[in-house]
């Protein structure tokens, strides 16, 4: 009997213990640590110019980059949702098909791209940790675009919207690039070294000031997120990672950031032991950047592909 009973609480032991979670302290880097957030990889160093830019509700800011008879424009603000059914347009036209993502308060709310043919679709949060899915077109020739959320858009009503895509340049074509200034009280902000630790988050700016915090939900387009039993990734799945974090910059003043750090996943591979392989391309972190004292600003960075691998493992 005793033996027996020894043998039951071993096994009730092995069940807590299998989460791979331990306690931590308070505030943003606190909580628990979790192995469950490493099939991900967000450690890396992200850059823009600057990548913390001083917030404008105007809905004609952004900033652009050329490359190869194309200008990338990152996250320009389209302003607030006014309505659950609300409409836009890209301040630069012609639009490349297949290159427009929209975004719900940085992403933590919602997110849609287009399917290269003038559709939008993607989901918006509801609360609660629910997703819901929604549609809407854009016109690649001027750049209108519209979305419907239906009746439950409710709670997105009010958040801010910004939209990435890319310009076909030729000739005719005019493009205007508008150069950001810096949202940062004191000093400049253009770069941040990532590392990441399960859902543990530290940021290191490039003056040297230290930010933690954690990782909220890690979710891909296809329905997987940390908490999948059975975990499913396919080159084309777009994934995004809600986070907050904390500290000091090299000014004094204390800071908080919240956003989402975002990837498209490409050569998804599955070995016969469990093991799938993948890169992680078109990374970047978008986010809000509040100081003590009220001032915000913009964040947006992006950095280069990576790989990231996980390992499905079934335990009797």
């Amino acid at each position: 009997m005793k033996h027996l009973i020894r043998m039951a609480l071993v096994a009730a032991m092995s069940v807590a213990l299998a989460g791979c979670e331990w306690s931590g302290g308070g505030g943003d880097g606190g909580g628990s640590w979790s192995s469950r957030y490493n099939f991900v990889n967000f450690s890396g160093s992200y850059r823009g110019s600057p990548l913390v830019s001083k917030y404008s509700a105007t809905s004609g800011s952004s900033s652009s980059s050329s490359s190869a008879g194309e200008v990338n424009v990152s996250s320009e603000n389209k302003g607030s949702i006014p309505a659950t059914a609300f409409a836009g347009q890209c301040n630069l036209i012609p639009v490349k098909p297949g290159s427009v993502h929209l975004f719900i308060s940085g992403g933590a709310d919602g997110q849609f791209t287009d399917n290269g043919s003038g559709s939008l679709s993607g989901t918006f949060n509801v609360g609660g940790g629910v997703m819901l899915s929604a549609s809407g077109t854009i016109n690649y020739d001027n750049g209108a675009y519209g979305i419907n959320l239906g009746v439950a858009g409710g709670p997105v009503v009010g958040r801010t919207v910004t939209i990435t895509y890319t310009v076909l340049t030729g000739s005719g074509v005019t493009v205007t690039t508008t150069s950001a200034e810096p949202g940062s009280s004191k000093v400049t902000i253009f770069a941040f070294n990532v590392e990441q630790e399960g859902n543990k988050l530290r940021i290191v700016d490039n003056n040297g000031a230290v930010y933690e915090g954690s990782f909220g939900s890690i979710r891909t387009t296809g329905g997987t997120d940390q908490d999948s039993s059975a975990q499913s990734f396919k080159s084309g799945d777009q994934i995004m990672a809600t986070f907050a974090a904390s500290g000091k910059s090299k000014s004094g003043i204390g800071v908080k950031m919240t956003g989402t750090f975002q990837a498209v996943l490409s050569g998804v591979a599955s070995s016969s032991s469990g093991t799938t392989t993948m890169t992680l391309g078109s990374r970047q972190i978008l986010g809000t950047w509040i100081e003590d004292g009220g001032a915000t600003g913009d964040i947006n960075g992006t950095a280069a592909a990576v790989s990231a691998s996980t390992t499905t493992t079934t335990t009797e």
